[in-house]
């Protein structure tokens, strides 16, 4: 089903498009594709979120609507033609506007609410508080979903080690984290703070969330604030230093008055962080029983508590240990399965619906589909080209279809092949135009802001919505066909055909995932890709311990790897004649791309030049946009697949100059043919094909490089190569790829 959520608008820090964001996050995991819509949406964010106008629902769709105060899109939600609910986090009473532009539409808003019951086949509320006010507004099927927070977004080593240097110092140190609004009631943090300064004249208050510097009402709190010492409100900040502010603090306080949930208690409780706050609205529901409501305000007695709190150990243990099993309680998986009851009380659709599909019998040759980002016989290396090779060979088992897209360039994703369905000799290849072309130097700036920094999902799913391919055809397909096929195969984790797609098809999915220790293997909005899957399958025993340590909860893995068949006659001589290269030569072949290595390559390579009068030539082959010159050098360009065997036989070596390898077809391909291999050391992968096979050297600076050349000059290696390039065979390949896929078959048919 196409579930697809509106909100009024759309901007970074904001809870309502945190919760549409974390809330696509479930609704893919349970099979559903959806795009975000908003009214407005924030500059630099229209690959995430899509403007409203844009939504054009079927019949068959949902539309999720959260309720924004007074918006109009609460009039237009009734004019889809389509199943209609609305999503409703706010119990922001009017009282606390009043005489301000804004208690009108406050009213206004809940009277929305209430004209919206006619029209809505699912209401659902993020706190028991929010089912009730719908109840009351006349809505009939309310269902509860709380929001959630992700625990180890808040763990220690998401925090920004700048902001813990600069947090001020305080004993107590309080926190609250919230806009500074009339109903979040900074005031009484302020009455609180002076208080606990009378008793503790070291206390320090810090506030975090957006204020409007200039109005009448932060001006009036700055100068309290002032005037009592020992304040700082740091307005927006980022996840990083707000992990940082959350694990610094020794307490956190909510005065706010009306939480439709409190997003911020329950991050706190993530951060093994104590919290006080004031028993109004959701705050007692979402605490559960756990931390300290309160229902006075007696500022005197509350600083007593905050000292307690701070300095008995006691208590403290007690605090965190009863919030951590309330956390258990509004944990992703629990909101998962109360959206999942919730689904499954919508009325039918408006189209005729089928008959139940009879019990599934095991297909004797098995429909699979293989998900890539690019394919075709143009691109090589790299996954693309195992995903070529796998299919080939697979395809004599398996009745297969490529779900690709109409893109060659893996930079701009441009859509240059034909949309549609063609055939690839056994293949069938089905290409969905990519929606966007990536704009790499806003991609670059936001990769700069965001790679080896913690982040929130909404800065994860951001940069790899920029990242792409943006394929939404694609995720519709795979969510709509699904029952068609019997297994998935999904290559490479990085992308959203896949980070986004195997969530749809989980249970029938198996990834290749190609991963490597780079910088965006750490976010967290890949965690599905490694953890839902029936399985992954990968390339090298480096991989596999790399994704064991970084995804403690992945599901099966096994190492597969891939074949390798070199052609039986190889004309080494006539590769060195045909690009006019005389004497030995070492031979890269991929794509030249800054990330591959080559800067530093190049680099030693110039030392080695300047060493020693017989240094062998450094040849490469493969597209790419960077210049790459120097005494001898030689680039070639693409070159043919004969062109690149004929090469790798009679090289001095491969040269494998890349710290982000999960296989290496390069190398194993050097083997099959007897040259040993060059490599980085950085690389644990090709660190580990040189230390298993013993053909070859490594290098891990320039010295290094030097004398790492001089070993496979006059070293033999031959027979090492080739008795190790013997486990790479496609037969051994193919098996364990049909023993997966019957699995599958036999669990679904069971």
């Amino acid at each position: 089903m196409e579930v697809h959520q509106l909100i009024a608008n759309f901007a970074p820090g904001d809870a309502m498009g945190q919760a549409a964001v974390n809330l696509q996050a479930l609704l893919r995991r349970l099979g559903h594709f959806g795009e975000l819509y908003a009214g407005e949406v924030a500059p630099g964010f229209g690959s995430l979120v899509k403007p409203a106008a844009q939504l054009h629902p079927t019949r068959d769709a949902l539309v999720l609507y959260h309720h924004g105060i007074a918006s109009e899109w609460a009039g237009r939600l009734l004019h889809f033609d389509c199943r209609r609910g609305v999503v409703f986090h706010n119990v922001t009473p009017a009282r606390f506007y009043a005489g301000t532009r804004l208690e009108e539409a406050l009213r206004s808003g809940r009277s929305q609410l209430t004209a919206l019951a006619e029209g809505m086949s699912l209401s659902i509320g993020v706190s028991a508080l929010n089912a009730i006010e719908l109840r009351e507004a006349g809505h009939r099927n309310v269902q509860l979903v709380p929001l959630f927070v992700e625990p180890h977004r808040f763990d220690p080593e998401q925090i920004d080690l700048v902001m813990k240097r600069e947090l001020k110092v305080g004993a107590p140190l309080v926190l609250s984290v919230s806009r500074v609004v009339p109903h979040k009631r900074v005031e009484d943090l302020l009455s609180l703070h002076a208080e606990l300064l009378r008793i503790r004249p070291t206390a320090r208050l810090v506030v975090i969330g957006g204020y409007a510097a200039g109005q009448r009402a932060f001006r009036q709190l700055a100068a309290r604030a002032e005037e009592l010492g020992r304040v700082d409100f740091l307005g927006k900040v980022s996840h990083g230093e707000l992990v940082a502010a959350y694990r610094g603090a020794d307490v956190y306080v909510s005065m706010s008055e009306h939480e439709g949930f409190g997003v911020p208690l329950v991050e706190a409780m993530a951060a093994d962080l104590p919290v006080l706050a004031f028993g109004a609205a959701s705050v007692p529901w979402t605490m559960g029983g756990t931390g300290i409501v309160f229902d006075t305000k007696h500022f005197a007695a509350l600083a007593e508590l905050v000292v307690a709190v701070t300095e008995d150990d006691g208590i403290r243990r007690d605090l965190i240990e009863g919030q951590q099993r309330r956390l258990a309680e509004l944990s992703a998986g629990a909101s998962e399965a109360a959206l999942a009851q919730a689904l499954a009380t919508l009325p039918p659709s408006k189209e005729v619906r089928r008959a139940p599909r009879a019990k599934q019998q095991v297909r004797k040759t098995p429909r699979v589909a293989i998900v890539v980002q690019r394919f075709g016989p143009q691109i090589t290396g790299g996954a693309e080209a195992h995903a070529r090779q796998l299919a080939l060979k697979l395809s004599p088992h398996a009745d297969l279809t490529i779900l690709t897209t109409c893109a060659e360039d893996h930079l701009t994703w441009a859509n240059t092949l034909p949309e549609g369905i063609e055939d690839d000799g056994p293949l069938t290849v089905h290409r969905f135009a990519t929606e966007a072309p990536r704009q790499m130097r806003g991609f670059n700036r936001l990769s700069d802001a965001v790679l080896g920094h913690g982040n929130d999902r909404v800065t994860e799913e951001h940069w790899l919505a920029e990242q792409g391919p943006r394929v939404p055809d694609l995720l519709a397909y795979l969510a709509s066909n699904r029952a068609q096929y019997d297994a998935f195969i999904f290559f490479t984790y990085l992308y959203t055909p896949t980070a986004w797609g195997v969530p749809l098809v989980a249970d029938k999915a198996l990834v290749v995932p190609t991963a490597h220790d780079e910088p965006p293997f750490r976010f967290d909005v890949f965690s599905d890709v490694f953890e839902r899957p029936r399985a992954l399958l990968c390339n090298s025993p480096e991989e596999q311990q790399l994704i064991q340590q970084r995804h403690p909860q992945a599901v099966r893995t096994r190492i597969v790897g891939v074949g390798v068949e070199p052609p039986r006659t190889l004309d080494p001589k006539g590769f060195a004649q045909k690009h006019g290269i005389r004497g030995p030569y070492l031979l890269y072949v991929g794509r030249q791309e800054a990330g591959k290595g080559l800067k530093e390559l190049l680099k030693h390579h110039r030392a080695l030049v300047n060493d020693f009068h017989d240094a062998p030539t450094l040849v490469l082959a493969g597209g790419g946009t960077l210049e790459l010159e120097g005494e001898r050098v030689r680039t070639l360009g693409r070159i043919s697949e004969e062109d690149k065997w004929n090469g790798l036989a009679g090289a001095l070596a491969a040269v494998a100059p890349s710290r982000f390898e999960s296989l290496s077809l390069l190398a194993l391909e050097a083997f099959a043919v007897g040259t040993p291999l060059l490599a980085n050391a950085d690389s644990s992968v090709l660190a580990g094909h040189v230390e298993r096979s013993g053909a070859g050297a490594t290098w891990h600076s320039t010295s290094s490089y030097l004398e790492a050349v001089r070993i496979v000059g006059e070293g033999s290696f031959r027979e090492q190569a080739l008795k190790y390039s013997r486990a790479f065979r496609w037969p051994k390949v193919v098996a364990a790829f049909r023993a997966e896929i019957a699995r599958i078959q036999r669990d679904h048919a069971s």
